[in-house]
């Protein structure tokens, strides 16, 4: 029983983590767009504070937590070591195609590996159609994971896109021993993963596409 709690008030931590961010989310005004990818459908663009992978091997951050989860086509993860010395462990946004969800209700309802019920936020524009399931995450051995899973149904192709900031308990080191990775700075590593998020276009150029009327949905 003491268990169920403890998930249950992590995952409350999550959410109101979550909401904190979006709340602050403030987008950059020239973000630097100087690498970008294209599989011929999407295209995506990043800033140098991120690595890309595209097999796990590729992943140079080692961490408890990984950026990504190892079923990926492309996992951008942060690099910069603005956050050493912290609790913080990594951050990613994983990008797969999921050819397994062919159709726009198995690609918008279906719930994130792990959840049996999870009713997503969908939201229909001109020949696409998104979802968006917040917070996903976890905990285990005094590391944890927020997020937000994104699927994205256009051209009867499905994508999904997850957000992840990985952390470890800042409570579990020494007094003094490492600084704490503050709700400021989560913020800002979430902007920068939303940043990539609503960089991602279609072929006509139509971007911000988890962000009807220009608002984030969710962080």
């Amino acid at each position: 029983m003491s268990g169920v709690k403890l998930r249950d008030g992590l995952f409350a931590i999550l959410a109101l983590g979550l909401a904190f961010a979006l709340l602050a989310y403030e987008p950059r005004e020239n973000l630097d767009q100087s690498q970008s990818i294209s599989d011929g459908t999407i295209t995506f663009f990043y800033a140098p504070e991120f690595g890309l992978a595209v097999t796990p091997e590729q992943i140079l951050v080692r961490s408890y937590i990984p950026p990504c989860d190892e079923d990926f086509d492309y996992c951008l993860y942060l690099i910069s070591g603005e956050y050493q010395g912290t609790n913080f462990e990594s951050a990613g946004l994983r990008i797969k195609e999921r050819a397994n969800l062919g159709s726009p209700e198995a690609c918008l309802n279906t719930p994130p590996e792990g959840y049996t019920v999870f009713e997503p936020e969908i939201h229909t524009g001109q020949e696409y159609a998104t979802s968006v399931f917040a917070p996903v995450g976890g905990a285990g051995a005094g590391h944890y994971a927020r997020g937000a899973l994104y699927r994205l149904f256009y051209d009867s192709r499905c994508y999904e896109f997850e957000t992840r900031i990985g952390e470890s308990q800042f409570a579990n080191y020494p007094l003094g021993a490492i600084k704490e990775f503050t709700d400021q700075d989560r913020t800002e590593v979430m902007t920068h993963l939303l940043e990539v998020l609503n960089s991602i276009s279609l072929p006509d150029g139509r971007k911000n596409l988890f962000a009807p009327s220009g608002s984030i949905l969710v962080s």
